[in-house]
């Protein structure tokens, strides 16, 4: 398999998830005894441990939290992979972003609640 770089972005654990589900299920088609490297499987493993819900409620907080607040990309994924319950939680992912910095306890506390809104949707 080429190791070329086709593109590069961020994502959160989630997406990883997807990328690696895909992945395998393309490489089970072309070889069933090859499969992933131990690289991927490492990666496949961990992702699958530590993914906190699926990609496509991933892709929907981090559009929530970029367009509607306004936050930072690299700090959505962050609150994405952590999945903070709390304001505190919250506001030390966010200690360092601009935007997170003018964010009130209410405005957190409603971002907490809007996170858990779209999780159970």
């Amino acid at each position: 398999m080429s190791g070329r770089k086709k593109e590069e972005r961020s994502v959160s654990i989630p997406e990883v998830k997807e990328i690696m589900e895909n992945l395998k299920d393309r490489l089970e088609e072309i070889d069933t005894d090859e499969g992933m490297s131990h690289f991927q499987e490492i990666t496949y493993n961990y992702v699958n441990k530590f993914a906190k819900y699926e990609a496509k409620t991933a892709k929907k907080v981090k559009k929530l939290l970029t367009d509607k607040y306004e936050i930072e990309e690299i700090y959505t994924i962050n609150i994405i992979n952590i999945d903070p319950k709390t304001i505190l939680e919250l506001r030390v992912i966010l200690e360092k972003s601009f935007t997170g910095k003018t964010l009130t306890d209410d405005q957190l506390e409603v971002i907490i609640e809007e996170i858990e809104d779209i999780k159970s949707s």
